[in-house]
């Protein structure tokens, strides 16, 4: 499809002046990594989750112990029961497990919220920038190749970086 695209605009180039023709490239991920916004977001996001995340690296060291317990008293060949030892690690696997999956969950959500709100400001500038700058397209993701004359990503980056 992109290639079917690709040919289109290259067909019109052809029919048409192809100095009258202007085309850009933005690198997005380039963008992004580049933009303050993101990366203090993203400092904003780490600093929220860290204490949670020392909880559950707490708690499975505790798993950690009370397995090697388990262990310990299978080696030793005890008559000593085990079966609370082992239902009660058993559940604090499980709560590892589901509180590890809602950390996570909520950290990638937080994640994905904050780049939908770049991704409202990149898009904003990109169609401000190209008004201003007379482009008749530009381009973005997955092209084959790109010269370093269409390539408008760090002009991208620096009229975002006004704001």
């Amino acid at each position: 499809m992109r290639r079917f695209i690709l040919l289109f605009f290259f067909c019109i180039a052809l029919s048409t002046n192809a100095k009258d023709i202007k085309i850009g490239f933005i690198n997005t991920n380039q963008v992004i990594n580049s933009l303050s916004q993101y990366n203090q977001g993203i400092e904003l996001i780490s600093r929220e989750f860290e204490p949670k995340k020392q909880e559950l690296l707490d708690l499975y060291n505790y798993i950690e112990l009370v397995r090697a317990k388990i262990d310990e008293i299978i080696k030793s060949g005890s008559n000593q029961s085990i079966e609370d030892d082992l239902a009660r690690l058993a559940n604090l696997e499980q709560s590892f497990k589901q509180e590890t999956e809602f950390w996570q969950m909520t950290m990638n959500n937080k994640k994905i919220d904050l780049l939908k709100e770049i991704e409202l400001v990149v898009n904003q500038t990109i169609n401000e920038y190209a008004l201003k700058e007379n482009f008749d397209l530009i381009l973005y993701e997955n092209i084959a190749f790109v010269s370093d004359e269409v390539n408008i990503t760090q002009e991208i980056i620096a009229e975002i970086e006004k704001f």
